[in-house]
């Protein structure tokens, strides 16, 4: 035979092992089309610089000041301010807290508006036992039993400042004896954002406080670096894996979903990329707030994300012991359609739950954007009147960013700032409520509920 046909024999066998050890490839790859099933063993070190970041989780998300009977919301762009106060006050110490006292609705509201105090408001509850370990350089001299609050109220009248511990659902207080307390620091920050802070009444809403602008504001747009990540690296983190045992994985319709025996669970959703993960045997037995925010706080860090420190603690559901953490931008929440940003941590009898997305902010962008004009709340609310939804059927409205990724840059998020109200258990942005297609779906609603 001639060598040419030898040649010739030689490549097709060839190629025919590469189309078979392609092709073997391809059925073991968790990302091909159609319904598969595969394995994987990935192991991935974390990252130290992100645990040093996550000491934000717990922080209070907003703070104001009472000067001359005027609140306002402390506010400067590009700055996190609670930040900054938290520096301020590292150095002071608690020597012991007092007993419990549980004032009228007209007493709490007129506590709230005491003249030349500083107030850092929590988005959710938080228990002593956390923020005595996390907040302040030193714990407690002398550690009261656990309890439950939501604000610092600090009053700076007087030489040395006095510290006060509020909870809003309660109307209860606890006055604290402090040592290494002083002013300087924290007047040095309220004078440096003093220019830009914003005018509020802090009110109650059906119930909830909320923050009330006063009059119509202007407030910067963001801008931050995307950080986006895709299913293998959060298998790696969250379902532990050795050589004789592995993740399997299958693709079914748009999910995709990872397992590991029959403890761990995970399904990415390639529609909206977010992420539910289940541990069975991951809850904490103790079902108390410090319980589940200590499992919301060790979930989170587990998840390595690189914009860590942009995220909060933003509220608790204590009916299925649910901790969400959300991304903030110069102190005011990050809402978007879907888990942009969020975290959310349940820990219930079934196991740990977590719900998050490929989809996390890393780094701010300078942007030169103009302001943004808001109404007042009052004309808010009178516009969500006059579109149909009445004043009590508004659960909540805040002031934050709305998500958008740039249509010429994916890699990059722009951050609008807007009203963000609830109702219907629901957050929207308050344009979205006031379109006629929104206003008929609730009365809809309301109209079957009277039927």
């Amino acid at each position: 035979m001639k060598l040419s046909g030898w040649i010739l024999r030689v490549s097709l066998m060839t190629m025919v092992a590469l189309s078979l050890i392609f092709t073997w490839l391809i059925w073991q790859n968790p990302s091909r089309l159609g319904r598969q099933e595969s394995s994987a063993t990935v192991k991935t070190a974390p990252d130290t610089a992100v645990g040093k970041q996550t000491e934000y989780l717990l922080m209070p998300t907003t703070a104001y000041a009472v000067e001359s009977d005027q609140k306002q919301l402390l506010f400067k762009p590009d700055t996190a301010v609670t930040g900054q106060l938290h520096k301020a006050l590292r150095n002071w110490r608690i020597v012991k807290v007092g007993a419990k006292a549980t004032l009228s609705g007209a007493a709490y509201t007129a506590l709230l508006q005491t003249d030349q105090t500083l107030q850092l408001k929590y988005a959710g509850p938080i228990s002593f036992k956390l923020f005595d370990t996390r907040y302040f350089k030193h714990q407690a001299v002398n550690t009261p039993a656990d309890f439950q609050f939501d604000r610092l109220l600090i009053h700076l009248a007087d030489k040395t400042p006095k510290l006060t511990l509020l909870n809003d659902e309660t109307h209860t207080k606890r006055e604290v004896t402090l040592k290494n307390a002083s002013a300087t620091q924290v007047n040095e920050v309220l004078a440096s954002v003093k220019a830009t802070s914003l005018p509020v009444t802090e009110k109650k809403l059906n119930g909830k406080w909320i923050t009330a602008f006063d009059q119509s504001i202007a407030v910067t747009p963001y801008a931050f670096l995307l950080d986006q990540q895709n299913a293998n690296h959060f298998v790696s983190l969250l379902m532990p894996s050795s050589q004789g045992n592995t993740v399997d994985s299958r693709e079914i319709g748009n999910e995709v979903i990872y397992t590991l025996n029959d403890r761990y669970r995970m399904t990415l959703n390639d529609d909206d990329d977010v992420v539910q993960y289940e541990d069975s045997n991951g809850a904490t037995k103790a079902k108390q707030l410090t319980a589940t925010l200590q499992a919301g706080y060790k979930a989170i860090t587990k998840l390595n994300l690189q914009g860590v420190n942009t995220m909060h603690y933003a509220g608790y559901d204590k009916t299925n012991h649910t901790v969400t953490f959300r991304s903030y931008a110069q102190g005011l929440p990050i809402f978007n359609d879907v888990y942009n940003g969020t975290v959310e941590v349940t820990n219930s009898s079934n196991g740990l739950a977590m719900t998050f997305s490929l989809n996390n902010l890393t780094v701010a962008i300078p942007t030169k954007q103009a302001a943004v004009s808001l109404p007042s709340t009052a004309d808010v609310l009178a516009q969500l009147d006059h579109a149909g939804y009445s004043e009590t059927s508004v659960q909540d409205i805040q002031l934050g960013y709305y998500w958008q990724p740039q249509k010429d840059n994916s890699q990059v998020v722009d951050l609008t700032p807007t009203y963000f109200v609830k109702i219907n258990n629901e957050y929207k942005r308050y344009t979205e409520w006031l379109l006629p297609s929104n206003a008929a779906q609730i009365n809809r609603a309301a109209t079957q509920i009277v039927q």
